[in-house]
């Protein structure tokens, strides 16, 4: 279905849509921000009933909407809001159907990009650099001629009740949605050692926390687990009061971005040209990339596998611990906290 561009008023009450994943989702918040401040406009959020919890602090958005299965749960409630428009931010096959139900409304939708990342994952040439994620996003907003204000991402996060450590601490996120995109056990081993003077907080998923008790009994007292104990919420309070954070690409090194946090993102099977890197406001970047370069069965994939293809994962195993700990000194000198 194409996109319909005959609107020529900029839209009062526009529908957003994306589904998942968490990283996806935060780095939305600019057109969301720019839709509600220059144009004012009421807006609605369509996501997986998981993710509602991105949005619930979320000044900008008047009402969340979520699916559990498909969005046929919805399209009776979403016909009867009378939307002047549908910002289309996944552009799969659920939200092209999404849009052919809601057909009267126009809609204007992401241009994703997608084949020339595939095309570098199958042939491992590169023909041009992607745009980062945001601008992708940001281009869905030229028909109704607002300008990117520069401020990054946002993240609000709501009243949390939870003890963080009285000394200064270092948060390490341990989860990552795809193998692909952890950082072994062993490495955050060696990291731990590495920042002795440091509390280091461990986040994560239930999935995580097999791991994190694993590193607490092999690195010693100054870890703190919390993996499975925090929602996202949690995490990012805890986040944004920490030194630094260390991440795979995930979710959570966006959220720190939104944060303005010094961030050491790690990656293995996925490449930061994709256009997925930490986001900063215009004139800032706390954000120092680790990777394995010149490996050639780099980038495996555009999202991350569930396996190492080659079986011996050395994106991740080569990865130098001395290196992330150097940036790590300089970053906790600049005190960007």
């Amino acid at each position: 279905m194409e996109e319909r561009n005959t609107l020529r008023m900029i839209p009062k009450k526009i529908l957003v849509v994306r589904f998942s994943a968490m990283g996806d989702i935060v780095l939305t918040s600019p057109v969301v921000r720019m839709l509600k401040l220059q144009a004012g406009a009421e807006l609605h959020f369509l996501t997986k009933e998981i993710y509602t919890e991105l949005w619930e602090a979320n000044p900008y958005i008047s009402k969340i909407y979520t699916i559990k299965k498909d969005i046929y749960e919805l399209l009776p409630v979403l016909k009867g809001e009378n939307y002047n428009a549908i910002i289309d931010l996944h552009a799969n096959l659920r939200s092209i159907l999404l849009s052919f139900h809601l057909w009267t409304i126009p809609c204007y939708r992401l241009k994703k990009g997608s084949i020339i990342r595939w095309f570098y994952v199958k042939t491992g040439f590169k023909p041009t650099v992607p745009k980062h994620i945001v601008s992708r996003y940001l281009e869905t907003l030229s028909p109704f001629s607002l300008r990117y204000d520069g401020r990054g991402l946002d993240f609000f996060i709501p009243e949390c009740d939870i003890k963080i450590p009285e000394e200064p601490y270092i948060v390490f996120v341990l989860g990552a949605g795809h193998f692909t995109k952890r950082v072994p056990v062993e490495k955050w081993k060696e990291l731990a050692s590495g920042f002795k003077e440091f509390t280091i907080v461990l986040i994560g998923g239930k999935e995580e926390l097999i791991h994190g008790n694993r590193l607490i009994d092999q690195a010693g007292p100054k870890l703190m687990n919390l993996c499975g104990q925090l929602n996202i919420a949690g995490s990012a309070y805890l986040m944004a009061k920490a030194k630094l954070i260390i991440s795979g690409d995930t979710g959570m090194m966006h959220i720190a971005a939104a944060l303005r946090k010094p961030i050491i993102s790690i990656w293995g099977g996925t490449i930061p040209e994709f256009g997925w890197l930490p986001f900063f406001p215009e004139g800032m970047n706390r954000n120092v990339t680790v990777q394995v370069k010149h490996l050639s069965c780099r980038p495996c994939s555009r999202f991350g596998r569930s396996d190492c293809p080659k079986k011996h994962f050395r994106c991740m195993y080569d990865i130098s611990v001395d290196s992330i700990f150097e940036h790590g000194q300089i970053l906790l000198q600049n005190n960007y906290s």
